[in-house]
């Protein structure tokens, strides 16, 4: 069972949605998550997850360039919350580059204590995503603003679906490439470079999903790639796959 959240005003382009999950299985159930353009931040209600075999309850997890392997013994139930990384830079106040290609327990990122607590007593799912907007957007509205120009340069990266160069995002900010490099490091958690890959696999994937019978040239025509080679080289280092056997494996329409 999965329920989507609307995000209240004051959280918009700060929080890109809100979903409530509860799955009951026969036994341990594995998946392959992600990657993708957010961090995660994982509200478990009383229920263990293994992440390449670490073992945690409530978690945030950074931006990173591959799946991973997920696994419950048989029982989740939780709010999962996708966050921009310039609003995550603030909401946890630490480099996000610390983050990426990781997860940690959410105690250790978020000063809220007893929340996950807090959210299941609240009772209903809307319940629930009205206080976690109550909560997020006081903690957000006790820090600094997010940076102007890092909030710019990743929409840009998202509006373009990561075609956008980066010594033109640089020019555009009047910026040194080392300067916007290491920016989006701390705010973002990747190398623009990294996150512009990210976004073009997000895109891909995005297309391939919306088609009855995917034209992979098309595709990678259309996601910014030199040509069908390249975006399966990329595929393959994002998922161990290539994009038709993906979307076999994941019930999604395939050439």
């Amino acid at each position: 069972m999965s329920v989507r959240g609307a995000v209240g005003e004051a959280l918009r382009g700060s929080v890109s949605a809100y979903h409530g999950f509860r799955e009951k299985t026969a036994g341990p159930m594995l998946r392959r998550e992600g990657p993708g353009r957010d961090v995660v931040v994982i509200i478990s209600f009383g229920e263990e997850w293994s992440i390449e075999g670490e073992r945690l309850e409530s978690f945030a997890a950074g931006l990173r360039d591959r799946q991973v392997a997920t696994r419950h013994e048989g029982r989740s139930y939780g709010i999962h919350v996708d966050i921009s990384p310039p609003a995550a830079h603030r909401l946890f106040g630490l480099p996000l580059h610390e983050l990426a290609e990781r997860q940690v327990p959410l105690e250790e990122v978020l000063d809220e204590p007893f929340l996950a607590d807090r959210l299941h007593d609240a009772g209903s799912w809307d319940e629930r995503f009205r206080l976690l907007d109550d909560v997020l957007a006081k903690q957000l509205a006790d820090t600094a603003p997010a940076s102007r120009e890092i909030v710019w340069a990743w929409s840009r990266l998202i509006e373009t679906g990561g075609a956008v160069r980066v010594g033109d995002l640089a020019r555009e900010l009047g910026w040194s490439r080392k300067r916007i490099v290491a920016r989006f490091r701390e705010e973002v958690g990747l190398s623009p470079k990294r996150a512009a890959r990210l976004l073009r696999f997000e895109l891909v994937r995005s297309l391939a999903h919306s088609a009855v019978r995917p034209d992979w040239a098309r595709i990678a025509l259309e996601a910014g790639y030199y040509d069908q080679s390249h975006m399966i080289n990329d595929f393959r280092s994002f998922t161990g796959r290539t994009p038709e056997t993906f979307f076999q494996d994941s019930g999604s329409p395939a050439a």
